[in-house]
């Protein structure tokens, strides 16, 4: 006879209990089961994903908007300072061609004058008086314009302007 032990099992029994494994292995499918169902109900983030790509995103963002804003406010500086030497440019120019129409147009003035002077002879007192007359308002003119453009230039330099009385005619 088979000893018996107190549990009623013999030693063979025993052996063969011992022998048997204490834990059972889970199915290999178990875990993936276990995280797509976790997944699933918002408990896990899908892989690939850290919050720290989030956080990098934004910093991308933000990094590409303060060099969009440098690049717009470089091209303003650049455009201005380009826009200045073009308008100084064309002041420069504007101002050379302005000085030989006055100095075309003095030059045709002093022409009219000599025919003036030459026709007075053959003229009537009445007409000699008013072609004087015409021929000192443009005269009276150009000296108001000349009087304009020697305070705009002090005005300009920063000079104090003085009072100066000047008789043109």
């Amino acid at each position: 006879m088979h000893e018996q032990e107190a549990d009623g099992m013999d030693i063979e029994e025993l052996r063969a209990l011992a022998a048997l494994p204490r834990e059972r292995a889970p199915r290999d499918q178990l875990e993936d089961h276990v995280v797509r169902s976790l997944r699933q109900r918002g408990l896990l983030r899908p892989p690939g994903r850290p919050q720290l790509r989030r956080s990098w995103g934004m910093v991308a963002i933000a990094a590409s908007l303060a060099l969009f804003a440098a690049g717009t406010a470089f091209g303003q500086w650049l455009g201005v300072r380009q826009s200045s030497a073009l308008v100084s440019a064309v002041a420069e120019s504007d101002a050379r061609a302005a000085a030989l129409r006055v100095q075309s147009a003095g030059s045709e003035y002093l022409a009219a004058l000599a025919a003036l002077v030459q026709a007075a002879g053959n003229a009537d007192a009445v007409e000699a008086r008013q072609a004087r007359e015409v021929a000192l308002a443009v005269l009276r003119g150009a000296s108001e314009e000349m009087e304009r453009l020697e305070q705009a230039s002090a005005a300009r330099s920063g000079a104090s302007q003085e009072v100066r009385h000047v008789v043109w005619f």
